[in-house]
């Protein structure tokens, strides 16, 4: 699967928590965020009367995780860099990094969880004839144990005809 093929975003909610914070524990630049009590823009960044109720985070994560193969592989050994390579493009691959990234705070998340905090993982599927994905045990653990939510969605791109 190219790193084309799909993309993951994290969504992340919380009764009042400052974005940056979330920003910072991740380490990915949101596309969209606001705090609770921010007004609500409206058209053309006007600021509207009604504000946010929540803090609203969602990014998208790299479709290529940093690979530790890349500094330790010999250049003379291309076949496992190249192996390593084409691992870090399915989907399962960013996603177990980023849970790995995200339980070294696990103490944050089960703190972010308890005030009322939510994140959604939302794994989409583009162009794909045939989609499989293999959820190990260690990541489907991780997804409990820091409460994610996985959501998937696949857009196989075809069409019935006309």
């Amino acid at each position: 699967m190219s790193p084309h093929d799909f993309s993951i975003a994290l969504r992340v909610r919380h009764p009042s928590m400052d974005p940056d914070e979330i920003t910072r524990r991740l380490g990915v630049a949101p596309q969209h965020a606001w705090r609770a009590g921010e007004r609500r823009a409206i058209e053309d960044g006007e600021v509207g009367s009604a504000f946010h109720r929540e803090t609203y985070w969602v990014g998208l994560l790299p479709a290529r995780p940093w690979n530790p193969m890349r500094s330790i592989v010999p250049s003379g050994m291309s076949r496992i860099v190249e192996a390593a390579k084409n691992a870090a493009t399915h989907p399962q691959v960013v996603l177990y990094f980023t849970l790995l990234k995200m339980k070294r705070a696990a103490g944050f998340w089960r703190e972010f969880a308890d005030q009322g905090g939510t994140v959604e993982c939302l794994l989409q599927v583009h162009k794909a004839e045939r989609f499989q994905l293999d959820l190990s045990q260690a990541l489907l653990l991780a997804l409990v144990e820091l409460k994610i939510t996985l959501s998937i969605e696949v857009d196989g791109g075809l069409r019935a005809a006309a």
